[in-house]
């Protein structure tokens, strides 16, 4: 017990420590105490709470441990920010293995907590949740009759994992409003990286990304030589229900069609860092890039970069805003917190986070997307880009530079 106390205390002093050195340029201008006196009350409440609540059986200390480091990453307001046991963060790192080359039992849908509800970002290709009709934006509201409020993300995804045959039941609500209930059937999820094919007797290439993990760049090169092969005179890069992975994945994509300059700017509390094309080998041919509220983080990288150096227009649906990127630290009990660290923006300096891309040519049907999309590049067979949305479009109407990207003014 005694060496249980002592560790727990070892492990609040270092936090302590940590922070302190958040606050130590404050505390160099006179505008904060320092670290030893901000946190005491901290420990005062340890000491209270161990030697007088009444039941001792109920504050154990990494409970009380636990408790303090959520509360302050809590208090972040930041939904993407948390606090993962050292069990959560050994399942968290295993899921995403399974989630990057693996395959697992479940629904076949990305999810995310958002202000303690749980908010689907995506639902995955030809997976159970697709073809029940689960939605991006859809919230879940409960699972098997369980209220989703206040779940963490590894809550909900244990909830929804399992062996495959076995049923699961949701309440989401859309974002009309509108309430449904989904009886859907868990199977094995495979995780499909990239399809191709030709259309319009084959004019057309098009490429549909699922999502981005180690193998991702390697396979879309496979597909647009085969495509180039096959003789085609335009590309789509479908782009829709993906909701984001590995960042390199997504520069080294954006590569593939954006021939120098940069992909995108990354700006965090130490400075700012461009991230530019590695070149591009393969010709500019007429691309639409079809997104809708499933395109997401590493996608809209991708998206955002093609639109701005003009190699591509975008149709679809607002993308979902997912424009900041996470770290992970291990702390000294095996535990971790993830942080936002940072937030990106496309080449012309466009905020992401929480705004979305705004397609060139909005769609509202799902079904009209690609027949639009194949209609344009049809119209442009032997053209070359930089490429114009439709003449009907004024491109600088859309989104604009945000005025907090001051920081990559020359």
């Amino acid at each position: 017990m005694k060496l249980a106390m002592r560790r727990s205390i070892v492990i609040v002093f270092a936090l302590t420590v940590a922070v302190g050195v958040l606050w130590g340029l404050f505390a160099a201008r006179g505008q904060a105490p320092n670290a030893s006196t901000l946190f005491s009350p901290l420990l005062e409440a340890y000491q209270r709470i161990k030697s007088n609540f009444y039941r001792p059986e109920n504050a154990p200390d990494a409970r009380l441990l636990k408790g303090a480091i959520e509360g302050m990453v809590e208090t972040l307001g930041d939904p993407y920010s948390r606090y993962l046991s050292a069990e959560d963060y050994r399942q968290f790192n295993e899921g995403f293995e399974k989630e990057v080359v693996e395959e697992f039992g479940g629904l076949g849908m990305q999810i995310e907590v958002r202000d303690g509800k749980l908010l689907v970002v995506a639902p995955l290709h030809d997976t159970p949740a697709s073809r029940a009709g689960i939605e991006a934006g859809d919230w879940i509201l409960e699972i098997n009759g369980e209220s989703t409020e206040g779940i963490t993300q590894e809550q909900a995804v244990k909830k929804l994992r399992g062996p495959k045959g076995t049923l699961v039941t949701l309440k989401v609500r859309r974002e009309d409003g509108t309430e449904k209930i989904f009886e859907i059937v868990r199977d094995i999820i495979t995780i499909k990286i990239v399809s191709h094919s030709v259309l319009a007797n084959g004019q057309v290439g098009y490429i549909q990304v699922y999502t981005f993990n180690t193998m991702t760049r390697v396979d879309v090169e496979k597909a647009l030589k085969d495509l180039l092969a096959r003789g085609v005179k335009g590309l789509i890069l479908d782009l829709r229900n993906n909701p984001g992975g590995l960042l390199n994945q997504a520069v080294d994509l954006a590569s593939l069609f954006v021939d120098e300059g940069p992909v995108l700017k990354v700006q965090s509390r130490n400075g700012s860092e461009v991230y530019n094309s590695k070149g591009n080998r393969y010709p500019n041919l007429p691309l639409a890039v079809l997104v809708n509220r499933g395109t997401a983080s590493a996608s809209e990288i991708v998206a955002g970069a093609i639109r701005d150096h003009q190699m591509g227009v975008l149709f679809g649906k607002r993308t979902f805003g997912k424009g900041v990127i996470q770290t992970s630290f291990t702390l000294s009990d095996g535990s971790a917190i993830l942080l936002t660290t940072a937030e990106y923006f496309t080449p012309q300096g466009r905020r992401v986070h929480e705004t979305g891309l705004t397609p060139d040519v909005i769609i509202e049907k799902e079904s009209e997307i690609l027949p639009k999309a194949l209609q344009w590049v049809l119209s442009n067979l032997g053209r070359t880009c930089p490429c114009s949305p439709p003449v009907s479009y004024d491109r600088s109407a859309r989104a604009r530079p945000s005025p907090f990207l001051v920081w990559f003014a020359p």
